[in-house]
């Protein structure tokens, strides 16, 4: 796919995502779904199929966002999938949707687009950088190299000493995760989507080779198709049915602090700390990478330091309050890559577990919803099958 090809697919998939809910709705499906999970992913994926009219119940053990998504940064960027083109498009792709459905009614989403700032310290980190930036740029991705005075200009809040070189990725953003699945799944109940909460499965119903609900600690739900989007917990639902889904988890650590004044209108990626000011003016940072970074001991001491390192950034948070310190368990498939689709043990079990899935969220749930219920096979998600691992 070259330059042309990757913006007319772009822009093709920017207005499909924010076509009108009754166009929608017009070529809609009575079909009955279980949603298993109500982070992101689940919540993209039941928003999606209420929007065509699809019969849908969204269950999760414990409550929205109470996993993985909560716990997230929550950047939205194709420019840290450098190494593989597939999956920064499939980011690309992501990122379109956040902005269709900022335009589609409803709960509004917490979003902030204001682009994001790298930097780095030595040789070889900012050679690095400066690679992956180039990469990107001739996948026709929005991107510049940037000095420390165009740093500083960026970022008039931020200190930033020397004359760092870095780089600008103008179109990318931020959501709060948890509130934006309360917005999502606001939308789908508006659309007759049910929500069970807590709602704790124990096994899925499966008669000649077809699955036909799931079985809760409450009882049954029948169902034509059941999505597994449970993030870790999905790994074992699978296996019960022999359908192999190798997922890790990596421990993520974020400082939340209480709401400040006006910082940040980008995302800050410099040399020892991720920060991010979220629309009620909360700053969330970290301090190995736009994940989080591990780590062992006393949460509310590593938060403290974490805090730290970013006020050697912004000096105005030296006597911030800190909110809370999160330590969330982040969702890694055994190659790092989506698991999207139908398993192919089980007629109608659909599979969607991936890292990075508040970005990719939006094209999921379209994808996904356009293949439960219409049949079709969206030929861009064939690299990140579940099959793979069979």
């Amino acid at each position: 796919m070259d330059r042309r090809q990757a913006l007319q697919l772009l822009a093709a998939s920017t207005l499909a995502l924010g076509s009108a809910r009754s166009a929608l709705a017009a070529v809609g499906s009575s079909r009955k779904v279980v949603v298993i999970g109500a982070g992101i992913i689940g919540a993209a994926i039941g928003y999606e199929l209420a929007k065509r009219g699809a019969d849908v119940t969204i269950l999760d053990r414990t409550g929205p966002a109470a996993g993985a998504t909560g716990d997230s940064f929550a950047y939205l960027n194709a420019s840290t999938k450098a190494s593989s083109r597939p999956y920064f498009g499939l980011n690309w792709l992501g990122m379109a949707g956040w902005r269709a459905w900022q335009q589609e009614p409803g709960a509004a989403l917490p979003l902030r687009w204001g682009g994001a700032v790298y930097w780095r310290e030595g040789a070889a980190a900012t050679q690095l950088l400066a690679a992956s930036l180039g990469t990107v740029r001739g996948w026709g991705y929005a991107g510049r190299a940037v000095d420390g005075a165009a740093i500083r200009r960026l970022l008039p809040s931020v200190t930033a000493t020397g004359d760092p070189q870095g780089a600008f990725f103008p179109e990318e953003g931020s959501v709060d995760p948890a509130e934006a699945v309360a917005a999502l799944l606001a939308r789908a109940r508006q659309l007759g989507a049910r929500t069970v909460f807590p709602a704790e499965v124990i096994g899925l119903v499966v008669a000649s080779g077809q699955v036909r609900g799931v079985r809760t600690r409450d009882g049954e739900l029948t169902a034509d198709a059941v999505v597994i989007a449970a993030g870790l917990g999905s790994g074992a639902l699978a296996q019960s049915l022999g359908v192999p889904l190798p997922l890790t988890s990596s421990p993520g650590i974020l400082v939340h602090t209480r709401p400040q004044p006006p910082l940040l209108d980008r995302l800050v990626f410099a040399p020892h700390s991720t920060i991010r000011q979220t629309v009620d003016g909360r700053i969330v940072s970290s301090s190995s990478g736009h994940e989080g970074g591990g780590g062992s001991g006393d949460p509310a001491a590593i938060g403290r330091a974490i805090l730290a390192g970013a006020a050697d950034y912004l000096p105005q948070l030296r006597d911030s309050a800190i909110d809370r310190v999160t330590i969330g368990q982040r969702v890694l498939p055994g190659d790092g890559f989506p698991i999207v689709g139908f398993a192919s043990k089980v007629d109608g079990l659909y599979v969607a577990v991936t890292h990075s899935g508040v970005t990719l969220a939006p094209v999921l749930g379209r994808w996904a919803a356009t293949e439960i219920l219409d049949g079709i096979r969206v030929d861009l998600l064939d690299g990140f099958r579940p099959t793979r691992f069979s």
